[in-house]
């Protein structure tokens, strides 16, 4: 199946079970690029939904789908990619949080392999719709200050640790910086970039702001 019909019955399966449940939690759809929407307190969330045909002969799926959650704001990155010292986009930080969501809610990423449209409209209406009804929407619910991600910082959950740890304690920096906690700043910049030799050196403007 080609990927502009798939996406096309993926988005109408969507828009008949999950957008008016969504709408009630905030969450706007959009369906150009299959993703749910919202801002809530410090962050912008989304919920996106990434379809990929299937490619080889001995897969007998119509295609692959998988589910990443989001978390944009552009204070925090703003903050992150003057404080790394990035002169150039492909540098710069863009993004707070994009992970699987199956690492919200296990510890493995999640696909689906769906067989048929069938398939595929049960899947929605059977495992996505829960998951996001169940799972996702509370995740988000707890998460949606600098605070609550901070929490889950120093409590090295998992879900947040799925980015490299150089720019998990860069984003954690950023966020303490803004909340003007500079103890607890140089405290991460000591523990996650001080003891390595390679972030030290990559680092170095960090370590150079916040001891200026």
């Amino acid at each position: 199946m080609e990927a502009k019909e798939l996406k096309s019955f993926f988005k109408t399966g969507i828009e008949n079970v999950l957008v008016d449940h969504l709408s009630r939690y905030g969450f706007k759809w959009r369906y150009g690029s299959l993703k749910f929407q919202r801002s809530k307190d410090d962050f912008v969330q989304s919920i996106l939904f990434f379809l990929t045909p299937s490619k080889y002969q001995d897969d007998k799926s119509i295609g692959h789908i998988s589910i990443m959650i989001r978390l944009d704001s552009n204070e925090i990155t703003k903050v992150a990619t003057r404080l790394k010292g990035a002169n150039n986009k492909f540098d710069a930080i863009d993004t707070v949080l994009n992970v699987n969501a199956g690492l919200i809610s296990g510890s493995k990423a999640i696909e689906w392999r769906p067989t048929s449209i069938e398939d595929m409209n049960i899947l929605i209406e059977k495992e996505i719709k829960p998951l996001i009804i169940e799972k996702i929407i509370p995740f988000l619910n707890d998460r949606s200050t600098m605070n609550n991600i901070l929490d889950d910082f120093e409590n090295h959950n998992t879900y947040f640790f799925s980015n490299s740890n150089d720019v998990v304690a860069l984003l954690a920096i950023a966020m303490y910086c803004l909340q003007n906690k500079l103890e607890s700043a140089n405290k991460v910049a000591n523990e996650y970039l001080l003891s390595d030799d390679i972030y030290r050196e990559k680092y170095k403007n960090v370590l150079i702001k916040l001891n200026s």
